[in-house]
């Protein structure tokens, strides 16, 4: 009796002892989980580098828990995998001959379904996979987490590998990973965003950057513009002149100027280089430079025009750019104005008792368009009382609000209202009548104008 009582004492006693073991056992694991948690919690939270936040999770999962090798993957925007993060024993470059390629089925079935795939024995797994380098590396157990935040795709893989213990990873300890792995999901969203923020900072910058030098050199175009347009009009006995140019944009391809000969010779044109942009300021410069290396020769207004086609054809098409230009010659003592056109609007003259307008028309094709060109000349004698307009398209071609164009039949009538006002206030009173009509005081396009009064 005595016997069997302390046999049954003895059985009783072990299933105590065992029963302490567990506890104790899942006690050391909980204990180990917390300390896993608490440290990766740190991890995440001490740094903002997403690389160091990879590399120190993976380095602590290593050392906790004895593993050899741990592979972080993020997915790339076309799908594809890229490793972030490589830490363990024998790293090397991972490529196409990588033993770790063998795990691709693995990865693309965690990253499909957003659930743990493992193995607890690879020679087993083996038979039915291609995995003879990773058994040549000595990898006997792996798992394949996901990595994502509940109800999102999942941005990567974590893949850890143990070369000694077969069986490792339990269902306790794939928890605790994939515990982990949504951790490591927030920061690399919350690295994600924050990127994503100083991209989008940094291009506001550089567009606020490029905005303020485009504006800058706009503006310098536009100070080298100004300065091409006359600073004050020739004085020509008999002859009141004025002229005025107003931009729509900062640079503008309008231009007009003046050239007095002598006492009673006055060349004039004005012209429209296409284009609002530095290039065509720069056209307009080129134009200006080889006008005033022309005009005291005797060359006819027709002469010129084919010569500054001739000199600016190649420039102009490489520029991608065309001018318009109306070129005159007034000589004060015979009253004679000899014109020619290449593709500018029509100047118009108003005299004294006609309600119509006389045209000064010729045929010529605008300057750029061919490499020769021949430019009609005409000539017609101004009389006292006689307003010449001349004048670019952003004058007849302004729309009001309706789509009814000003027109050059408003431009006749209006010029025949105030003709009898000074030069200068007939031009302002043409801006006014065009702010008027477009209900806007901002400009559709440039407008250029300039007024001679035959006194």
């Amino acid at each position: 009796i005595v016997d069997s009582f302390l046999s049954d004492m003895g059985s009783r006693m072990e299933s105590v002892y065992d029963i302490f073991s567990t506890v104790r056992t899942s006690l050391d694991q909980s204990r180990e989980s917390l300390f896993v948690r608490l440290k990766a919690s740190e991890i995440i939270n001490r740094n903002l580098d997403l690389k160091i936040i990879m590399d120190d999770l993976l380095n602590l999962l290593l050392k906790e828990f004895k593993l050899d090798i741990a592979i972080v993957q993020l997915i790339n925007r076309d799908g594809t995998f890229s490793v972030t993060s490589y830490e363990g024993a024998n790293r090397r470059p991972i490529n196409e001959n990588h033993w770790y390629m063998e795990s691709a089925p693995y990865c693309d079935m965690a990253c499909f379904d957003k659930k743990p795939h493992f193995s607890n024995d690879v020679r087993i797994a083996a038979d039915s996979l291609a995995l003879e380098r990773t058994l040549a590396e000595g990898i006997v157990s792996t798992v394949h987490i996901p990595i994502f935040r509940e109800g999102q795709p999942a941005v990567g893989i974590m893949s850890l590998f143990s070369k000694s213990i077969a069986g490792l990873f339990t269902k306790e300890f794939i928890s605790l990973l994939t515990s982990l792995a949504g951790q490591l999901a927030q920061a690399i969203t919350i690295a994600r965003e924050m990127e994503a923020r100083d991209q989008e900072r940094d291009q506001k910058e550089l567009a606020l950057l490029e905005n303020a030098r485009v504006v800058r050199d706009m503006e310098i175009a536009q100070q080298i513009q100004i300065s091409f347009l006359p600073e004050s009009v020739p004085e020509l006995f008999g002859l009141e002149i004025a002229g005025r140019c107003m931009s729509a944009a900062h640079v503008g391809g309008d231009y007009y100027d003046f050239f007095r000969r002598n006492e009673q010779a006055l060349d004039m044109l004005i012209a429209d280089v296409s284009g609002h942009s530095v290039g065509a300021a720069l056209i307009m410069a080129e134009v200006r430079t080889l006008l005033r290396a022309q005009f005291n020769s005797a060359h006819t207004a027709s002469a010129i025009l084919n010569t500054l086609n001739n000199q600016l054809y190649d420039d102009l098409t490489r520029a991608e750019l065309f001018i318009t230009m109306f070129y005159a010659k007034y000589n004060s003592t015979t009253g004679r104005l000899n014109y020619s056109n290449a593709g500018h609007n029509h100047p118009m003259i108003h005299r004294l008792g006609e309600v119509s307008c006389i045209e000064l028309d010729t045929e010529g094709l605008i300057i750029g368009v061919k490499p020769s060109v021949v430019f009609e000349e005409r000539s017609i004698e101004l009389v006292r009382g006689d307003v010449l307009l001349f004048y670019t398209d952003g004058l007849t071609e302004a729309f009001n609000k309706e789509g009814d164009m000003f027109g050059i039949d408003r431009v006749c009538r209006h010029l025949g209202y105030v003709s009898y006002l000074p030069a200068k206030d007939i031009i302002d009173s043409f801006y006014n009548e065009i702010f008027e009509f477009t209900g806007s005081r901002t400009l559709q396009d440039d407008v250029s104008i300039v007024v001679l009064k035959i006194l």
